[in-house]
């Protein structure tokens, strides 16, 4: 019978099955990995250098500096302000692990994973916070807008899945929930300096 699970073919089949499912289930959650374990102190070191190291550039940074017209002037400019730019920090751990861990797909997950881990438990510590300082009008709206930009990073970060159907979509996907956990954490972050 076709759909018995004796003999070789079954077992293939079915061990087949164990294999794409276990292949999906990995690669469809990278967002798990965020909250299953604590981020690597060198990593949260890492991450924490560098915004550090933005904050010292907004304080020597030239208030005058004028940005030439046009598409050389929009870029010059951009070059010179991604220094002052806390979200040019986003990449600083995965960007280095994938150096020292390969580019196979596996490594890329793993590595957008770890810093994921830094920026999401940023990001939660920044809400509580932010949430126990603010007044209930601004509480009640954090916590709507967390609830949105929820969904929307899962929406955004399941495209990949939706476009590709392929091993390729992990590494994107994990990278996008990597991105938008840093830039939440950065804005939300922002309440509480």
């Amino acid at each position: 019978m076709a759909g018995d699970c004796d003999g070789a073919a079954g077992r293939l089949s079915l061990r087949g099955l164990m294999t794409r499912v276990f292949f999906v289930v990995f690669l469809l959650s990278p967002a798990l990995a965020f909250a299953a374990e604590k981020p690597l102190d060198k990593d949260a070191a890492a991450v924490g250098t560098c915004l550090s190291l933005v904050r010292e550039n907004i304080k020597k940074a030239d208030p005058a500096r004028d940005e030439q017209p046009g598409p050389s002037g929009r870029l010059a400019a951009a070059t010179e302000g991604a220094r002052l730019d806390q979200t040019s920090c986003i990449g600083v751990v995965a960007n280095a692990c994938e150096r020292e861990d390969g580019t196979s797909n596996g490594a890329r997950i793993e590595c957008a994973q770890r810093e994921g881990r830094v920026w999401d438990e940023r990001l939660n510590a920044a809400y509580r916070n932010a949430i126990a300082r603010m007044e209930k009008e601004g509480a009640d709206n954090l916590r709507q807008t967390q609830r949105a930009w929820i969904a929307l990073r899962d929406a955004r970060c399941r495209q990949a899945w939706a476009t590709y159907h392929g091993s390729m979509a992990g590494p994107i996907q994990a990278w996008c929930e990597m991105e938008l956990t840093a830039r939440q954490a950065i804005w939300v972050e922002t309440w509480i300096e």
